[in-house]
């Protein structure tokens, strides 16, 4: 029995340097964020829901970013919508994002109703408003378990710098790989299990 193996299709380049068939986009999440204390006290929905308006922000329409308190529990995939407000206000406590319209429910046919509108601390605004950066002052306060998921977060941060920076990773080093080799030869990680 043959086994046929599909030819890969070759990546065009354009005059400009970029591939031709990728058109999708990315989220974009400084490192400053990411690893800073204030985010480090976030609970995962909070993450979630950060993430969520970070994939509405198109790099253009901040200030703009529309997202309801059911719309964001839908796609964290909470079924409480007190959870999505909580996460809301956690996030706006901690200077993520700041409201920038509030929402309004009309009734009748001739008016309209819109969701509240957000916008990210660490992106540029409209007419050129540059980012606020608020989240690098704030910190949860001392004695809340907001505080003490950051304090365990960035002891986790730290113990990781310090391997790498040793170049000893814990699942390359650990005793339970074994004998480590990349595929091709190369250079062999992980210590052998001893005799």
């Amino acid at each position: 029995m043959m086994v046929t193996r599909r030819k890969a299709k070759k990546r065009r380049v354009n005059a400009t340097g970029r591939s031709e068939g990728h058109t999708g986009r990315f989220s974009r999440l400084p490192q400053g964020v990411q690893f800073g204390n204030a985010c480090q006290s976030l609970s995962p929905n909070a993450r979630s829901l950060l993430l969520e308006l970070i994939s509405i922000y198109n790099g253009e329409n901040n200030g703009s970013l529309y997202l309801s308190m059911r719309d964001a529990a839908a796609r964290m995939g909470v079924a409480d919508l007190t959870a999505a407000s909580r996460e809301f206000d956690d996030l706006q406590a901690l200077g993520f994002i700041e409201m920038t319209v509030d929402s309004a429910f009309r009734g009748g046919s001739s008016s309209t109703s819109r969701a509240r509108c957000w916008r990210l601390a660490f992106g540029n605004g409209p007419g050129r408003k540059l980012a606020t950066h608020d989240y690098c002052d704030k910190e949860p306060a001392p004695g809340t378990p907001e505080r003490k998921r950051m304090e365990r977060g960035l002891r986790s941060l730290k113990t990781y710098r310090k391997a790498r920076d040793r170049n000893q990773y814990p699942v390359l080093d650990s005793e339970t790989l074994g004998d480590f080799s990349p595929p091709g030869g190369g250079k062999q990680y992980g210590n052998p299990i001893p005799p």
